[in-house]
């Protein structure tokens, strides 16, 4: 064992000094340290990351900024794709070396620095984490100060993924999965090498603050997340409504130019005054606005429905009660359960809204005989006879609608049955 011991040891040392052969001088640029590779200095910014439950920075994303002999600022994007091989693995190493400078200088605390790592220093494990071991021991910093970012997009070999990234983990070090929610993504792969954070991909959170259903999707994304024992980071938040979908979906970390744009050691960084408590309270204001809609909406077929299957307006047939709720305008369909769960008829359907889903979906359009025990509907019916229940917004599969459920246990013709109303869902 202590032979392997000194064979990182040594390793590190060899990489550390052929990183330093390969920096050209360094220096100070707008506050950062810098590096100078091939006559361009390489300095560092930050991006903050905040947790939405405290309400501060928990981590830095350590962006790579460069400018040639001339001053002229030269891209990520340039600086990189030229290279290939072993000429990316060392440029690598030299920028994780000038962020970690940089980290060090702000020495925030409790606080991730959040690393961007090329796949080919990735795959050359022993060699990286020999050079950033260490990095983090002149400054004094253990591994779990330090999370690496693997861009999904980027990643071929599974099995070797998967092996590295336990390499990573054994040693103390935190693994974000990025992009997460573009063409690439795989919940089977995170389920596999458990990364500690995943990261949701831009696009993804753009379109839940436009479109109420992705914003449903992504809560169900994110609670996914958390079950495979994962923080999620919603990144690239520019807007007011991008943060609130954030919050409603129960994502745990967050960062965007709406907090923050990536700061150089020259500029002060701090979240704007008031930031939080606006947030918070507009969060607040627009569920309470929500749910009174909801209220507002839903109570004339909420009434309706209670005085036709338990009220004073109490109806015995199934088709007279679909009869006066089809005069509400969003009363899809109405169907009758048995206490077993078990659909009693095929649904009625309203004769004035048309669904283009229930065409698609014609094989599942018969519903006779089904079972929807494992419904909230169903369930919540049986638990409480006698009382009308309405369920939250869910996907229909008789038609690909979004609807929400009234439901009651009550009794037709002297037996007990479960009569449903499906309501078109307005969010």
């Amino acid at each position: 064992m202590k032979s392997n011991l000194k064979a990182i040891d040594h390793s590190a040392s060899a990489v550390a000094e052929h990183v330093a052969q390969l920096v050209e001088k360094s220096g100070f640029y707008h506050g950062n340290s810098y590096l100078e590779f091939e006559s361009r200095r390489l300095y560092s910014a930050f991006q903050p990351i905040y947790s939405i439950a405290h309400k501060r920075i928990v981590g830095l994303e350590a962006l790579v900024r460069a400018v040639d002999e001339q001053g002229n600022p030269v891209s990520p994007a340039a600086l990189f794709n030229r290279r290939q091989g072993e000429a990316v693995h060392q440029l690598d190493l030299i920028c994780q070396q000038v962020h970690l400078q940089n980290f060090h200088a702000l020495d925030p605390p409790d606080a991730w620095l959040f690393l961007n790592v090329d796949p080919s220093t990735l795959s050359r494990c022993a060699r990286y984490t020999s050079f950033l071991n260490d990095l983090l021991v002149q400054y004094g910093y253990t591994p779990n100060r330090v999370v690496i970012e693997i861009l999904e997009s980027s990643i071929e070999d599974e099995i070797e993924l998967e092996q590295t990234i336990g390499q990573y983990k054994d040693l103390g070090f935190l693994i974000a999965i990025d992009d997460f929610g573009a063409g690439h993504s795989n919940f089977e792969r995170i389920w596999r090498i458990q990364p500690d954070i995943v990261k949701l991909d831009r696009g993804m959170l753009k379109k839940a603050g436009q479109d109420t259903s992705v914003k449903e999707l992504l809560k169900g994304i994110t609670s996914m997340l958390h079950n495979c024992k994962c923080l999620v980071l919603a990144e690239g938040v520019e807007t007011t409504d991008e943060a609130l979908a954030a919050m409603d979906a129960q994502v745990d970390l967050i960062q965007g130019y709406y907090f923050a744009r990536p700061f150089l050691l020259s500029e002060s960084i701090a979240t704007r005054r008031g930031l939080w408590k606006e947030l918070y309270n507009e969060f607040d204001e627009l569920n309470l606005y929500i749910q009174e809609r909801k209220r507002e909406s839903l109570e004339p077929y909420r009434n309706r429905f209670a005085a036709l299957t338990v009220g004073a307006q109490k109806k015995n047939q199934l088709e007279d009660i679909s009869q006066l709720m089809f005069k509400l305008p969003h009363s899809i369909r109405l169907y009758q359960l048995a206490l077993d769960g078990e659909q009693c008829h095929a649904n009625i359907n309203s004769p004035t809204i048309q669904i283009e889903g229930r065409d698609r979906l014609y094989a599942l359009a018969n519903a006779q005989g089904a079972s929807w025990k494992r419904r909230d509907y169903y369930v919540n019916a049986v638990n409480n006879p006698g009382n009308v229940q309405m369920t939250q917004p869910y996907f229909s599969v008789s038609d690909g609608t979004l609807c929400i459920t009234l439901s009651v246990l009550t009794r037709l013709h002297g037996e007990d049955f479960i009569v449903c109303c499906d309501i078109l869902s307005g969010d």
